[in-house]
């Protein structure tokens, strides 16, 4: 899978950090800016980019819940990664303002090194929001964006459903919400591109590779 990640303005990570959220459990819950409502229900693993001190980076997250604490915030587990199943792309636009992240599906589904007491339910539809959070903030998550129309707040965004088992190239833009957010934080769109095959899912350059 592919996730192409637009912004206003050039990327500024001594403010921002910049989040795809996915809920891979099928529960039907967007992932949304208000997760301790729901006890993080739509909450099942991220893609996070952050930099520090000049040097940026991506990393997948796994948000582990404890069963003996269901109210609690889901321990934040970064899982390995390798070139050949993480690839990262900082502009892959040449204006600052894309990043490019391709994934195998499988750190997510199938994640290595996890805390969890027992294995975490997948489902073949997944469902994802778009954030930027101020930078650091980290189990805090203050929300500056996200791709509905209340920006940090209410109202929420309604995710398609996304078919791993299928092909699929969606260009989705984030909803206006009339709000005065910062131009590196304020989101434009997100591209979700998918390829459970190798071939079959024509000629886009994100869906060539098997992911």
């Amino acid at each position: 899978m592919s996730v192409r990640f637009d912004i206003g303005a050039p990327f500024n990570f001594s403010s921002y950090q910049y989040w795809i959220v996915f809920n891979v459990s099928g529960n039907g819950l967007t992932p949304d800016t208000q997760p301790f409502q729901s006890n993080w229900a739509a909450y099942s693993g991220a893609i996070e980019i952050a930099g520090v001190n000049g040097a940026t980076a991506a990393y997948p997250i796994q948000f582990v819940k404890n069963p003996s604490q269901p109210h609690a915030t889901p321990h934040f587990q970064y899982l390995p990664t390798t070139p050949q199943n993480f690839q990262y792309n900082l502009n892959s636009n040449g204006a600052g303002t894309e990043v490019t992240v391709i994934f195998q599906r499988a750190i997510f589904t199938h994640p290595i090194n996890s805390p969890a007491p027992s294995p975490t339910p997948v489902s073949n539809t997944w469902l994802f929001n778009a954030f930027t959070t101020q930078a650091n903030s980290q189990a805090q998550l203050v929300f500056v964006d996200s791709m509905g129309a209340g920006g940090p707040g209410v109202p929420q965004y309604s995710s398609p459903s996304l078919n791993i088992t299928q092909c699929f190239d969606n260009l989705l833009y984030a909803l206006s919400s009339g709000l005065q957010i910062d131009p590196p934080a304020q989101i434009v769109s997100v591209e979700l591109a998918n390829n459970p095959t190798n071939g079959g899912c024509g000629e886009s350059p994100s869906s060539r590779v098997r992911r």
